[in-house]
């Protein structure tokens, strides 16, 4: 699972032995592969791409073998290569670099290009799923389109507690006494009283590992009762971070693909209302338009950016002094030549610069931005 840990493993490994072949690629494409080419169409793409670049021939060959004989599930691989290395991440989302509708592939040839693997980091969040079930809880972190499960979540309860609690489970429901005289009422509030004692130590576990991974959102996986039971143990931050409730997979011992499965449109929910806060934020006290975000952008004003998905609108870029405007006019005053480019190839760079965050914008929220806000909007710091 992708983490800033490993980028900058790679930012150590690439930044002393420019040029550096950068190439992000979508392996789950729509359009099918030119009449009678027995080729996956992101390969001639890759190719094709390369050659313009001038990417020398052993290069190339090596990183169009790589591509070609590897069958992987992710949806964007992106892969670093020079004369002596060759470094591949493979990522259960799309990138905004790459489009797959229409087949691009994007690379850069001589420095490093890792800004749409930082500013995916910053965009996407991090979800902890908590799957309640009678043998043993369990702890899966899912981020950017993968899930992976966390076995030291609860490291600190023993296997003889996990034991009591799933023999106290097939008999009266926390919080409900049961009936049969004072012998078993007083059974029961023992069990209770022990039942209180240890799903707050599971909370203070749960949440310990929480601040360790950066998880920044949290769905409980269940029987109702219980999720919502075990919720009340959680410090009122951990209850901030809850994002919802749902029922588990059927079966014994559910895999962690079914657990995906199974959050996935509520994880997809989430991230769509999160965006459609944010553009209400930017109405109230924010900017848009084209030309007025990247002015308080390169003040450093952005706090975040909400751009669309496919930003094709064309701007003027001064690379040297990482700065875009609507027209050469507008930056007339930094640099004489501007070039030309497509807004989605400049704004990582441009972001990373200036210490912006970014929300990249699909669907409703999306359509929203291109028609209220004008293609970008931003909060502002001040």
């Amino acid at each position: 699972m992708l983490g800033r840990a490993e980028i900058e493993r790679i930012r150590s490994l690439v930044d002393a032995k420019a040029p550096v072949l950068s190439l992000y690629v979508a392996l789950r494409e729509v359009e099918a592969a030119p009449q009678g080419s027995k080729k996956k169409p992101y390969l001639i793409r890759a190719k094709e791409t390369m050659k313009r670049l001038g990417v020398p021939e052993t290069l190339m060959a090596r990183v169009l073998e790589r591509l070609e004989h590897d069958a992987p599930e992710a949806l964007t691989r992106a892969i670093f290569a020079g004369e002596d290395f060759l470094e591949v991440f493979d990522l259960g989302v799309l990138l905004p670099v790459v489009d797959p509708v229409r087949g691009l592939v994007e690379a850069r040839y001589g420095e490093p290009y890792l800004a749409p693997l930082l500013l995916a980091l910053d965009e996407y969040e991090r979800y902890a799923v908590v799957l309640l079930d009678r043998e043993r809880w369990r702890v899966f972190e899912v981020f950017m389109g993968e899930i992976r499960e966390a076995l030291d979540a609860f490291r600190a309860v023993d296997p003889e507690a996990w034991r009591r609690l799933s023999e106290a489970k097939p008999g009266t429901p926390q919080g409900v006494q049961a009936r049969g005289g004072a012998a078993t009422d007083k059974f029961d509030r023992r069990l209770m009283a022990w039942t209180h004692r240890f799903y707050k130590a599971l909370a203070a576990d749960l949440e310990r590992w929480l601040d360790e991974v950066g998880a920044s959102r949290v769905i409980l996986m269940g029987v109702a009762e219980e999720t919502r039971y075990f919720e009340t143990f959680l410090s009122k931050a951990a209850r901030r971070k809850v994002v919802g409730h749902v029922g588990a997979p059927g079966g014994s011992r559910v895999p962690a693909s079914a657990v995906l499965e199974r959050v996935r449109p509520l994880i997809e929910a989430v991230e769509r209302e999160e965006e459609m806060r944010l553009l209400d934020a930017i109405r109230e006290k924010g900017v848009w338009g084209v030309g007025p975000v990247l002015e308080a952008l390169g003040r450093g004003q952005v706090h975040v950016l909400a751009v669309p998905w496919d930003a094709r609108t064309e701007v003027f870029y001064c690379p040297d002094q990482q700065l875009a405007g609507v027209s050469p006019e507008a930056l007339s005053s930094v640099c004489n030549d501007p070039e030309k480019r497509l807004l989605k190839e400049i704004i990582a760079d441009l972001a990373l610069a200036w210490g912006a965050r970014i929300e990249f914008m699909r669907g409703e929220s999306g359509a929203r931005l291109e028609k209220e806000f004008g293609g970008l909007a931003a909060l502002l710091r001040w």
